[in-house]
């Protein structure tokens, strides 16, 4: 099996990442069982990808699909019985999470191909014309419009009142998610691609000229960096005191998450677009070599490999057990996370950019046939924290 590069011995040091998981790296909690916390691109602000759920080993069957005008690259959240999802339609549209129903739709100017967030009831969205949009999550009404100098297909990420969004212009943003109102901005070297990073008052990305910038997240000043071999536009994920990004040359980095002191690399044989996800001691990340991979943080070494017919530009998502992640050959996987067999495949009608988002033993995903799904996988019968000990997904709130 293919190791870690670099010092393998900086690898085992991590160790302490998985024997004690901080409060920030358990499985997100529902977020039906708790309303007011934020729900975004892989889970949370820290990007971890691990959401609370029973078990998840049973064969998984298409609930409902839901079609929009054109491609579905953007990653659904789920709040208060509502997915979001935006589309290339120039679309953000709100979903009823049981039936797949149209609630609202807010239009904007072009491509909507970045991931919602929401918190405080308000749903965070940027946009191929250049705007950071914050929407009102039940009604669709639009709250405030933020400007930035280029696209915004990144993904925002929402911690402490902030809202942080990177452009294609080269800056970051930091915005007040109240009022709009710009708190900061930090130049980095190249577009950005990526969703930024939140964790320990420390905001982390990569950009398009290969560099990774840890930026403080209440002033937007340097705290560190360094130079990639290629671009990123992977996403960043922090476990604990270490930070994980890959690149477009197909490594994956360990990096001291205050000091940026260098921990591990993992070299996978093609681009890593991939945003890797974090559990229980495992890393999970997808490649353009056509492989999900696990890594062992522990032993510092792939614990194993899963391919599948094409590229993999999907984030997995870790839940029940079960890794859950796209591929471009137009297929939703689900993986078990211990031995890396494959426990299902549902096939959507083109191939999928998205990241799955999982809800009550419900995987929703956008897929490139322009259509969101969702993927139905009860845990086994009798499980603790089952059906019957699962509350069903709520309905939505009526509409103002």
């Amino acid at each position: 099996m293919k190791r870690l590069t670099a010092a393998r011995t900086a690898w085992a040091c991590l160790v302490l990442v998985a024997a004690v998981v901080p409060p920030s790296l358990a499985a997100e909690a529902d977020p039906a069982a708790v309303p007011d916390r934020p729900v975004m691109f892989q889970a949370n602000p820290a990007h971890t990808g691990h959401y609370a759920s029973p078990p998840l080993t049973e064969p998984g069957r298409i609930l409902w699909q839901f079609r929009t005008e054109d491609r579905v690259e953007s990653s659904p959240v789920a709040w208060g019985g509502l997915i979001f999802v935006g589309s290339n339609d120039d679309n953000l549209y709100a979903v009823d999470a049981r039936t797949g129903v149209e609630r609202w739709r807010f239009r904007m100017k072009s491509d909507v191909s970045s991931s919602p967030a929401v918190a405080g009831g308000t749903v965070f969205v940027g946009c191929d014309d250049g705007h950071l949009y914050a929407v009102d999550a039940l009604s669709g009404q639009e709250r405030w419009r933020f400007k930035a100098g280029k696209d915004i297909n990144a993904s925002p990420a929402v911690s402490g009142g902030l809202v942080y969004v990177g452009s294609d212009d080269a800056y970051l943003y930091a915005v007040d998610a109240a009022t709009g109102v710009e708190r900061w901005r930090f130049h980095a070297e190249g577009g950005i691609k990526a969703s930024p990073a939140v964790a320990g008052g420390i905001v982390y990305v990569g950009d398009t000229k290969e560099r990774f910038w840890a930026v403080d997240a209440l002033t937007g000043t340097q705290r560190w960096g360094f130079k990639a071999d290629d671009k990123i536009e992977s996403s960043a994920c922090v476990a604990g005191a270490t930070v994980f990004v890959g690149d477009n040359k197909g490594n994956l980095y360990a990096r001291d998450a205050v000091t940026g002191e260098p921990k591990g690399r993992f070299e996978a044989d093609d681009d890593i677009r991939s945003s890797p996800a974090y559990a229980d001691g495992f890393l999970y990340v997808g490649s353009n070599d056509d492989h999900l991979y696990c890594i062992d943080v522990n032993a510092g070494c792939v614990a194993w490999k899963f391919r599948t017919e094409d590229d993999i530009r999907s984030s997995p998502a870790v839940a029940g057990g079960t890794v859950f992640v796209g591929s471009e050959d137009d297929g939703l996987y689900a993986v078990d996370a211990v031995t890396g067999q494959m426990r299902w495949k549902v096939q959507t009608g083109k191939d999928i950019h998205s990241s799955p988002t999982v809800v009550r033993g419900i995987v929703y995903i956008g897929s490139q046939d322009g259509h969101l799904y969702a993927v139905s996988v009860p845990p086994p019968a009798g499980a603790a924290g089952g059906a019957a000990d699962t509350p069903a997904i709520p309905p939505p709130p009526p509409l103002p």
